[in-house]
């Protein structure tokens, strides 16, 4: 019988969508396993048990010193050498929303930052997303346009000089933008939810293996959880369950 990937599902003080998180993985054939980023720093838990690990959303830390800050100095200055080795092994990596603030923070993707949304506010909404030819593990056979929520007061992509964008493009490093409903690129608001520069909604590092984004695919793994699935749809599951089955074949 295969053995079902295990995943390290992360906690911290603040994150809240992790046991939805969990049963995404579940769904998609994992074994996900919560377990609170205290345990990891005292032994109780070892990265390297794990086939792949999952930053959630949520609210680390309260978000002191901007969002995902603190949860990245934990695991930079604390988990380093266990963490980079877990990357540079090829395991799939994926932070959500909060947990796409701290791998950027943290250094594990391309040197950018995430910010307050143009607008202001918290946005809460459904987006279209443009699915980029990138070299992302996690992105293998989804529709070229899919749609997901997204749930943040600090998701402007900007990255660290003006002309990184083009090249992450060119280096299939960019692998989802905010779209309108017909696939082209978002012009403005409401469908680029934040200003992100070049409507990015989601990157990888230049392996493929570690994927950061800001919607939450893991509130999309069921048709039910989609407004409109009383008309919309007859597959059996929402889109965003694809990624973490992706993952899961990939191990």
């Amino acid at each position: 019988m295969t053995m079902k990937p295990r995943v390290l599902v992360l906690q911290g003080p603040g994150s809240n969508c992790d046991r939805e998180t969990a049963e995404a993985w579940r769904l998609a054939g994992a074994a996900p396993e919560l377990v609170h980023v205290n345990r990891l720093l005292r032994g109780e838990r070892r990265l390297d048990d794990y086939q792949i690990l999952t930053i959630p959303g949520g609210f680390t830390y309260g978000d002191a010193l901007g969002a995902g800050k603190l949860l990245a100095v934990d695991l930079t200055h604390r988990l380093r050498e266990p963490l980079w080795r877990f990357v540079e092994s090829g395991k799939p990596v994926l932070g959500v929303c909060n947990g796409f603030q701290v791998l950027v923070k943290a250094g594990l993707l391309p040197a950018a930052t995430l910010t307050a949304n143009d607008s202001g506010r918290f946005e809460c909404r459904w987006v279209h997303l443009w699915v980029d030819r990138s070299r992302s593990l996690w992105t293998a056979d989804l529709p070229e346009v899919i749609t997901l929520p997204v749930a943040h007061g600090e998701g402007k992509f900007v990255p660290a000089a003006a002309g990184d964008l083009s090249g992450w493009r060119e280096q299939g490093q960019i692998a989802f933008t905010y779209a309108a409903s017909d696939g082209r690129p978002a012009t403005g608001y409401p469908a680029n939810p934040n200003g992100s520069l070049d409507a990015v909604a989601g990157i990888c590092n230049d392996a493929g293996n570690v994927l950061g984004l800001m919607p939450h695919p893991e509130r999309f793994v069921s048709p039910y959880q989609h407004p409109a699935w009383t008309r919309s749809f007859d597959d059996g599951e929402g889109v965003g369950l694809r990624l973490f089955r992706n993952a899961v074949c990939y191990t």
